[in-house]
């Protein structure tokens, strides 16, 4: 039995659409979410596109922290500048084995920051230990308000993550 040509070109048409709509973990548009415009998908031990939509996600649907309701920001851009000074604390804490904001020799989350190469206007870090996962993180920072809140700071642009061993290090900011 010989099929219509009507027949052909409609099967081909729908294999054409099928293959050409499958989910991408995010957009190829800009516009739609900034992990498109991203080069690298690991940065400074850190899956970029895995934490930028998970970190963009939050901000634009809003959420609570602790008590607080936050409603929508912008979406962030990844920064390599400040996922080179957030690796360099995450890998600081590790080397050293501590837990906290300051670095050795004293050293501020603005300092590594500048010292990175971006001339910040403002600024937030995340710090967190012993979550092997880039969701596991983010779920971590979210339960806590102070880290949620910095996660939808809306002064904040740009972010950059690092993390070295089980230390992962979350740094916003805006020039």
């Amino acid at each position: 039995m010989r099929l219509p040509f009507s027949f052909w070109g409609i099967a081909i048409l729908l294999v054409t659409a099928v293959s050409c709509t499958k989910e991408k973990p995010y957009a190829d548009d800009p516009g739609e979410n900034p992990a498109a415009e991203q080069k690298p998908d690991v940065s400074y031990n850190v899956n970029v596109g895995v934490m930028l939509d998970m970190v963009n996600k939050v901000r634009v649907a809003g959420c609570v922290c602790g008590a607080t309701v936050m409603p929508s920001v912008p979406a962030l851009t990844w920064n390599e500048q400040l996922a080179k000074a957030a690796f360099g604390h995450s890998d600081d804490m590790n080397v050293a084995d501590y837990f906290s904001h300051t670095g050795t020799g004293n050293t501020t989350p603005g300092e590594r920051i500048k010292s990175a190469g971006y001339n910040w206007r403002t600024y937030g870090e995340n710090i967190a230990l012993g979550q092997t996962t880039e969701q596991m993180v983010m779920e971590s920072w979210l339960k806590s308000e102070g880290h949620c809140k910095n996660i939808m700071g809306k002064n904040f642009k740009e972010i950059g993550v690092g993390r070295s061993g089980n230390y992962w290090t979350q740094v916003f900011a805006a020039k």
